[in-house]
């Protein structure tokens, strides 16, 4: 009897560990499309803090809108942007793969990138988002060469932005510290954001990186991508300003 049980016991744990495995290997199949990760991030994100200010100051703010919104796409690009550095060569090598294959279809990859599915248990996998820059490059080839001005400046982004975007955001609602104080973060942040865009157009025409390519293309894919960090930094800055001529936490309220 006792080897018996002993049996049916062991046939018992076998059967918990597949599974186990199964449910685990179910986890690591599952997938979602790339766009859907980024809207979920941006969208809930914003979401969140909405309903955090609203709970401390029940209200609803346009500039904390606009902010909260912009500096958590910032930071989701910073994350991509990091990755920039981690896959420099990854991002190189498929960027020579490619360019003869989607020269005048840059846009289409772009949408191939976006479109990919990627398993949720390497969502935050620096390799899985390497596309968006090898495709980046097709039409701003500096992005696959770490000796060029538009890959550092990103990658400086990346490292930069995160701590004081964060402090910025969350100060917004909880008024972590002075609003001149807070303001003037805001200031070197998002002067830093928008300097740092208009030497990025600089160059980008000026090296004649616009060339061969379509006015469309460069409309959408240049000027679409990089335009946020030209007007809502803007925006960010004059709204630092503001606080800090102030001193006062109101234009969030």
């Amino acid at each position: 009897m006792a080897s018996v049980s002993a049996r049916f016991q062991g046939r018992g744990e076998l059967s918990a560990s597949l599974e186990s495995q199964g449910a685990a290997q179910s986890v690591r199949s599952f997938a979602v499309p790339a766009w859907v990760f980024v809207l979920a991030f941006i969208i809930g994100g914003t979401a969140f803090h909405i309903g955090l200010h609203y709970q401390v100051h029940h209200t609803f703010n346009v500039n904390h809108v606009v902010v909260v919104f912009f500096l958590l796409v910032n930071l989701l690009v910073n994350f991509w942007e990091i990755g920039l550095l981690v896959c420099a060569d990854d991002i190189r090598d498929e960027y020579e793969a490619t360019k003869d294959a989607y020269r005048g279809r840059e846009a289409e990859r772009f949408a191939h990138v976006f479109r990919k599915r990627i398993p949720v248990t390497r969502l935050l996998s620096f390799r899985e988002w390497a596309g968006i820059w090898s495709t980046y490059a097709l039409v701003d080839p500096g992005y696959a060469s770490r000796s060029s001005f538009a890959f550092n400046i990103d990658v400086g982004n990346g490292w930069s932005t995160p701590i004081f975007a964060t402090i910025f955001v969350f100060g917004m609602t909880f008024e972590l510290m002075p609003a001149r104080v807070l303001g003037i973060i805001g200031v070197v942040m998002f002067w830093q954001m928008f300097y740092g865009t208009v030497i990025y157009f600089f160059q980008f025409f000026h090296l004649g990186r616009h060339k061969g390519h379509s006015v469309r293309s460069i409309a959408l894919l240049v000027g679409g991508t990089n335009s946020p960090w030209f007007t809502l930094s803007l925006w960010g800055l004059a709204l630092s300003v503001w606080m800090i001529l102030n001193d006062s936490y109101s234009v969030f309220l």
